[in-house]
This record gives C-alpha cells, structure tokens and sequence, in this order.
C-alpha cells in the first residue's frame, strides 16, 4: 500500500496578478483619469474599476486552465488504465467498474489515486457557525474522506449544496461498497 502523488502536466496555469497588470489596468488609468480630469475620487474610482476588471479576467482564466488541466489528468489517467466515469469540481474523479477514487489537484497539476481498499470512511458534513445574533448558519458543505494515506489522511471536496452532496454521497459509498 504506497500513495504517491503523480505529475500528469507541467502546462502552466493562469498565474496570479503580476506588476504589469497593476500597472496597465490600475495605475495608467487612473493616472490618465488624474491628468484629465483632475479629480481625486474619480481617479480612486478608475483605479478601482481597473483593478475590479483585472481581478474578474484573473479568474475567468483561472477557471478556464483550471479546466485544461482536469481534462489533461483525465487524459492521463486514461494512458494509465483508469477510466474516468464520474467527476466532480475538477477534484474528484471515480473508475467506478475498477473501484479507483483520483483526488485532483489542478493548480499542483498532480494527483492521488486510491483504491476502495485504501478508504475508511466517506461522510457529508456540516460546519456550522453562530451570526452576531446568535443564529446558527451553515458555511461549509463538504464531502470528507477518510483514507489510510497518513500523510494525507483527510480530503474534503466542497459541495453545491445539500441535494449534491447527498448524491454524491450515495454514489460513493455504492463505489466503496460493491
């Protein structure tokens, strides 16, 4: 029983916001606007804006490489006999037939496979918190597994909401058991 982490890709994903994007979508704007018109809050305001829509491409890149790098894991883990039947979040993918669980890390471009044998418990959980209040509202949705890696002995995949995580509850206990 070894676990190891596999590097499927060294592809680099969308980085994070560098010197020059502050500088072409924050700083020259709002310098532009501070020249042209002169007025200190309409220059925070710009400034902002531009800071506001860098942060919203940053993520929107994100979103699309993180999605390149699940499909190339996927694609790797097909060379390696693991056909991928059912997925969720770019983090989980499940061999039902083979009983293989793949726990992927996008952003690491690597990932972990375990088989039935290496779980000792799945469970959806509740984190809940009190308001200022004193009312009890529900922050984290998550799935958590439980395996004999001891070195990562816990994974928790943040679920949509309820019906989601029940289903997929049901779906990965039925992989566990069969």
């Amino acid at each position: 029983m070894t676990f190891k982490t596999v590097q499927y890709t060294t592809m680099p994903l969308g980085g994070s916001i560098g010197l020059l994007d502050l500088g072409i979508f924050v700083a020259a704007p709002g310098l532009i606007a501070q020249l042209v018109i002169g007025d200190t809050t309409t220059t925070v305001f710009v400034a902002g804006a531009g800071f506001f829509l860098l942060a919203i491409v940053k993520a929107i890149r994100r979103h699309f490489s993180s999605k390149r790098s699940f499909k190339a894991a996927k694609q790797h883990l097909a060379q390696h006999g693991v056909s991928v039947d059912l997925e969720f979040a770019q983090q989980l993918a499940v061999d039902s037939s083979s009983g293989k669980i793949v726990f992927v890390a996008p952003a690491a471009m690597s990932y972990q496979i375990y088989d039935r044998n290496d779980f000792l418990d799945c469970a959806h959980q509740w984190v809940s918190t009190s308001g200022p209040n004193g009312q009890l509202t529900r922050t984290q949705n998550v799935l958590v597994f439980k395996t004999r890696n001891p070195q990562q002995p816990l994974y928790k995949i943040r679920m949509i909401n309820h019906a989601t995580a029940e289903l997929w509850l049901a779906r990965i206990n039925a992989v566990l058991n069969s």
